[in-house]
């Protein structure tokens, strides 16, 4: 069956539920589409795919949208991928399904209907296949993402305690506490990730080519290429770009509307540690010096000449590992 012939199922992913719905007739209204709830476990996706067959849709017919919402999400497209190699499924940009049900005006807001919508977006515009990266990033990206979660609550604390006025209080003492068992687990966790990453030899080598590059350390190289994934050529320049959020978005209308700004979309841990990187990268490398320069002579905020040199660096690195070469200054 051709791609376009293809009959699209959208599934709004919740803890312990699946709502599911069936787009088999695409002349219908959105809220005349087929729903149906299911468990959130392997025998509930085997039982919903038995429901879609009693429409008469077979496996390597059926495509599936699904909103990315985090564990629960990757989790079942790990399901699909394992057991259901067929299946085309495609974990969904949040922002753009959330407009696209904004644009249907449904009214009400429930899983029911959101999973009608989804499958309706599937429907209209047939996204592509998406692939999970390797067991071992994902495993590396859950203890990058769990070591900032650790970071940030820390200085959290810290600056409370820091706020009290008597130091030497019950409630400054427990915190100062906390503070040092969080350190210390933080210092685990690194170590972790340090054997971890030497325990994969191709993902060390592609760390160790990252460090050489100034402003890079191996937790900030081990965080960019977990939220990346793989390097591949088939990735361009411009898609690394929009991933990370540092691709110009243009807002035009009239002559009251007209400016410039950075998508943000992607990952917000990526632009984060790379942000920081760029900090002492900028000083270092002359060519990002210059980038630098050159961009506030122009007038520009501070902010703009920093995301400029992220790009940058981003681009850099996207060359040394697909080339396999160390940094050199004299190219860049």
């Amino acid at each position: 069956m051709a791609q376009e012939n293809k009959i699209w199922c959208g599934i709004d992913v919740a803890k312990d539920k699946l709502s599911v719905a069936l787009d088999v007739k695409p002349e219908c209204k959105v809220r005349e589409i087929a729903q149906m709830d299911f468990v959130r476990d392997i025998n509930g996706v085997r039982d919903m795919l038995d429901w879609c067959s009693t429409f008469g849709v077979r496996q390597q017919d059926l495509c599936i949208l699904m909103e990315s919402t985090g564990q629960y999400s990757r989790e079942l497209l790990q399901w699909f991928q394992n057991n259901f190699p067929d299946i085309h499924v495609t974990m969904g940009n949040p922002r753009r399904i959330k407009h696209f049900i904004e644009s249907c005006n449904l009214g009400n807001k429930t899983d029911k209907l959101d999973s009608m919508a989804i499958a309706r977006m599937g429907t209209v515009q047939k996204p592509k296949k998406t692939h999970l990266p390797p067991v071992e990033y994902l495993q590396l990206q859950e203890m990058v993402r769990t070591r900032d979660e650790l970071v940030t609550k820390m200085r959290s604390l810290e600056v409370s305690c820091s706020a009290m006025p008597d130091q030497a209080s019950f409630a400054a003492r427990t915190l100062q506490h906390v503070v040092k068992v969080m350190a210390a687990e933080l210092k685990k966790l690194e170590d972790e990730i340090l054997n971890f990453v030497q325990r994969m030899p191709e993902i060390w080598a592609i760390v160790k080519r990252m460090c050489t590059m100034p402003g890079i350390g191996v937790i900030s190289a081990c965080t960019i290429l977990s939220e990346l994934g793989p390097f591949s050529p088939k990735y361009t320049r411009s898609m690394f770009s929009a991933y990370t959020g540092l691709q110009p978005v243009k807002k035009q209308s009239g002559t009251s509307v007209d400016s410039v700004k950075l998508s943000k979309s992607g990952s917000v841990l990526l632009r984060k540690v790379l942000y920081l990187c760029s900090l002492h990268a900028t000083r270092k490398i002359p060519s990002l010096a210059s980038l630098y320069s050159r961009i506030l002579m122009k007038g520009k905020k501070p902010l703009t000449a920093r995301c400029a040199c992220m790009r940058k660096m981003l681009l850099i690195l996207r060359s040394m590992v697909l080339n396999q070469r160390n940094f050199d200054p004299k190219y860049v």
